[in-house]
């Protein structure tokens, strides 16, 4: 296998406050097991701090996994690690470098949003920001990404197609009553679909 194979895996950054963690619900780890069960490659790492976000970024990087699944609490401006918040714009540049021809799921409240996708898109040749429309609960988001990978596994497991990720994670949003949006690159800017 080349050094440049992608790898049809899912890299998974999470980071939650602390009082997620006294009651463990951490999404991301959830998801990773689920993952290793159906015998997907994947990648978990814990995160507290923008500093922490960078280095695991660079990580991202370098492992050649296609899809970029974070975790974390999200307000209508940016997201939330356990001790830091950034802004959309500051995501966006820290993201950008990492994922070029490749995808992110977010799993944060209130974050998939234009203001994160299209700097996004103009600094990168990111294929698609997708993730919760506003707010979302824990079991929820678990379950429908949980569900949304198995199925995408099965249907096409070397590479992820639009339309195939707007047909199941649209049924798995219309299963578990959740919406999301889907931004899909258009140019240098995006294309919004709502699914659910």
């Amino acid at each position: 296998m080349s050094s440049k194979t992608p790898i049809p895996g899912t890299f998974i950054i999470e980071s939650n406050q602390f009082e997620d963690e006294d009651d463990e619900r951490q999404e991301g780890q959830v998801l990773k097991e689920m993952l290793r069960l159906s015998r997907r490659p994947v990648l978990y790492r814990y995160i507290r701090t923008r500093k922490e976000l960078e280095a695991v970024l660079a990580h991202f990087e370098d492992s050649r996994y296609r899809y970029l699944h974070f975790a974390c609490h999200g307000s209508g401006n940016g997201t939330a690690l356990t001790l830091d918040h950034v802004s959309f714009g500051e995501l966006a540049e820290l993201l950008a470098p990492a994922l070029n021809k490749r995808r992110l799921f977010i799993s944060a409240c209130d974050s998939t949003r234009r203001a994160l996708a299209d700097p996004l898109f103009r600094r990168s040749t990111c294929y698609s920001v997708i993730g919760p429309r506003g707010n979302i609960t824990f079991p929820d988001a678990a379950v429908t990404w949980a569900s949304f990978y198995s199925v995408m596994s099965k249907a096409s497991p070397k590479v992820m197609k639009r339309a195939e990720i707007e047909r199941r994670l649209g049924s798995a949003c219309k299963l578990f009553g959740v919406r999301f949006n889907a931004f899909f690159r258009r140019g240098k800017s995006s294309e919004l679909v709502v699914l659910g």
